[in-house]
């Protein structure tokens, strides 16, 4: 889909994230890769430095390598269902409390918080894969948006 939007002009650059030099090179030199990155952004937040063998790589790729010290765990386990608010969107159960799972196995019914019995989907989201995106102005280099576009799966 982002390679689409490439060819059709919409996006002007693509890239990578936490790419290091073996990484990268792999991901360069295959023959899968239609629109090859450029851009890699990695994460300084545990040293200091870019590695050389890095620096190297992508200078000689043309691959600009932008740094960032963001946090790693963007998605800490309970956050998805806290961003969804408090009735899960409408279609997340509230959390298994202490005694619904006997009841269910028993075939009593299980209460929300409103004593209404509720055909949402239970479990615990967990995270699959986060992507964070910055939109900038074309020619301006100004920060026009920037968020995350992230997949996660129901877990029992």
């Amino acid at each position: 889909v982002l390679e689409k939007l490439y060819d059709e002009g919409l996006v002007k650059k693509l890239g990578v994230s936490e790419f290091g030099h073996e990484r990268l090179q792999g991901f360069l030199e295959s023959e899968k890769v239609v629109v090859k990155p450029a851009v890699d952004q990695i994460n300084l937040r545990d040293c200091c430095s870019v590695p050389k063998d890095l620096m190297k790589l992508a200078k000689q790729k043309g691959v600009e390598l932008l740094v960032h010290n963001d946090c790693s765990n963007i998605l800490p386990r309970g956050t998805v269902r806290e961003l969804l608010g408090s009735n899960g969107a409408g279609v997340l159960a509230e959390p298994t409390k202490t005694g619904d799972k006997r009841k269910s196995l028993h075939g009593e019914d299980v209460k929300n918080g409103n004593g209404q019995t509720e055909d949402l989907l239970r479990g615990e989201l967990q995270p699959k894969w986060v992507v964070k995106y910055t939109a900038v102005v074309r020619d301006r280099g100004v920060v026009e948006d920037k968020g995350y576009f992230a997949l996660a799966e129901l877990a029992e």
